[in-house]
């Protein structure tokens, strides 16, 4: 894919978090830990090409130079960094070298992850850490007895940085308490119908010993977040640069369900909504959104923004952007609390849309993102000169994908699919592991639990934006990781007969240990 595919672009976002101050991109509602991150491979580049005498191309004050040795840097960076989690979530679904070979191959066939390494944008350091923070919990999980302090001290810096690099991944905190508490629930219940005295104590036991591990990872997820404010707080105390939630921006896009609605039940559905806002600034808000309505004046995010600030700050020389944001999330809060019928219908539709779409068609759109630039050049000046750009057009970057069939190798492929592949696979661990008489410990509660917070990421787009393909990459991310930790599994158990084996009764190893020679 180096060889032969330019570095794609998330768009304008892409563009913005890589040449503006990560200050400037933190406070417009991005996560910071990209913008920083990528900053590094940008600035070798930059004085590589210096020092070969590559001229630098100009740009505005206070934007970072854009080279084609930086942009390369940071796409071979991203491409490492994949490869290395990925090495270590392999190894730790197994420690058969077949079965590590299979999910090898499933892993490779599979272009979605890699075309997100080849591209610029958060969501390809977003999805990096979550393969870590996945592979670690995993080994968490696996532990006989209880896991090492270092070992959860590493996977509280993954889920950090996991926060720090998209603000939806705060969900990823309910990932290990929703594990060990369905483990625990699991345990409790197994013990109340345990034959044997000794048996229902080590049930018991091991629901004791999940319930203390379901509390430390709720301890784990609540530092991260104090943790991840408090930095992104602390970096910008001596700027006018405070971040903030832009919750409110973000869910204009999602107001578009207002638009087909018949004329009368718009008006009785907008008065309703500035019945129960919080405050003068945000009933005005959803006033104006009626009066754009009933003036043809489709109020898109942009041309609704224009026409509010004169509305809310009279006479102001320099936009409040911070008192903006704040009546906007009223006005959001309108809409959400609680839902009204019609948003939760196309939140509905948007969230069965995002579970039918192929991983092919998340790939599809990288390279329609990177189009972006085409029609929007005055927005992206600094890209014109890079090699993705240069002499090259929408129609040539959007026909790339049908160049190359390893793209479409999983067409056809939705989640749905998936889902019902991921539901075999678990109940084929469970199986196996009941027939061998293997206990595996939280597996089956873990892969549970990653597609459930997979669901539930999904599900909070689909209630606050619009539908995009890119925002259905956490849950075909985090149920593609799932099946391969129960496939793998059950194939490691059916092999090995890997597990903790209950008392009074032998595991497969023992019992093959205990057979004499001839």
């Amino acid at each position: 894919m180096i060889a032969t595919i330019p570095p794609l672009w998330r768009d304008v976002d892409a563009y913005n978090q890589l040449t503006r101050d990560p200050l400037v991109t933190t406070f417009w509602g991005h996560a910071p830990a990209y913008s920083y991150a990528a900053k590094v491979p940008l600035y070798l580049g930059e004085q590589l090409e210096r020092w070969r005498g590559i001229p630098v191309a100009d740009v505005a004050i206070g934007l970072s130079p854009l080279s084609d040795t930086g942009v390369w840097l940071l796409i071979v960076a991203q491409h490492l960094a994949l490869a290395g989690a990925s090495f270590y979530f392999i190894l730790a679904i197994s420690n058969s070298f077949w079965v590590r070979l299979a999910v090898s191959l499933v892993w490779a066939s599979n272009a979605l992850f890699y075309t997100f390494a080849h591209c610029v944008g958060s969501e390809t350091l977003s999805l990096i850490l979550i393969v870590l923070v996945v592979a670690k919990g995993l080994r968490l999980i696996q532990h006989r007895g209880n896991p090492r302090w270092i070992d959860w001290y590493i996977f509280t810096v993954g889920l950090w940085l996991c926060l720090l690099s998209r603000q939806v991944n705060l969900l990823l905190i309910l990932l290990l308490p929703a594990t060990f508490l369905l483990s625990w629930a699991q345990n409790r219940i197994s013990s109340r119908f345990a034959t044997g005295d000794r048996q229902k104590r080590w049930l018991q036991r091991l629901g004791a010993r999940r319930f203390r591990q379901s509390l430390i990872a709720i301890s784990v997820g609540i530092a991260c977040i104090a943790v991840a404010h408090s930095l992104t707080h602390h970096l910008a105390r001596k700027t006018r640069f405070h971040p903030h939630s832009r919750m409110g921006y973000t869910f204009l896009f999602r107001l578009q369900f207002l638009k087909p609605l018949p004329p009368p039940a718009r008006a009785a559905l907008l008065e309703k909504v500035s019945a129960r806002a919080s405050s003068k600034e945000a009933r005005q808000l959803v006033i104006l959104m009626g009066q754009m309505y009933a003036e043809s004046a489709d109020p898109d995010a942009e041309r609704f923004t224009q026409r509010a600030i004169p509305l809310l700050f009279p006479g102001e020389t320099i936009v409040p952007w911070e008192k903006f944001d704040v009546a906007l999330n009223q006005m959001a809060y309108a809409f959400l609390l609680p839902p009204i019928p019609e948003h939760l219908d196309a939140a509905r539709t948007d969230f069965v849309a995002a579970l039918r779409t192929p991983a092919t068609e998340i790939v599809d759109n990288l390279f329609e993102t990177t189009g972006y630039f085409f029609e929007h050049k005055d927005a992206m000046p600094a890209c014109a000169s890079l090699v993705t750009f240069r002499d090259a057009s929408l129609e040539a970057i959007s026909r790339i994908p049908s160049q190359h069939s390893y793209f479409y190798l999983w067409r056809g492929v939705t989640c749905n699919k998936l889902f019902v592949i991921w539901f075999l696979s678990l109940l084929i661990l469970l199986v196996i592991a009941r027939k061998k008489k293997v206990n595996v410990r939280a597996i089956p509660s873990y892969g549970i639990a990653l597609v459930a917070v997979g669901l539930l990421i999904t599900a909070t787009n689909s209630l606050l934006t619009e539908f995009l393909p890119r925002f259905v990459l956490p849950i075909w991310q985090l149920l593609l990781l799932s099946f391969l930790i129960l496939a793998g599994s059950a194939a490691d158990v059916l092999i090995r007969g890997s597990g903790e084996s209950p008392p009074g009764s032998l595991s497969p190893r023992a019992v093959r240990g205990c057979r004499k020679p001839g």
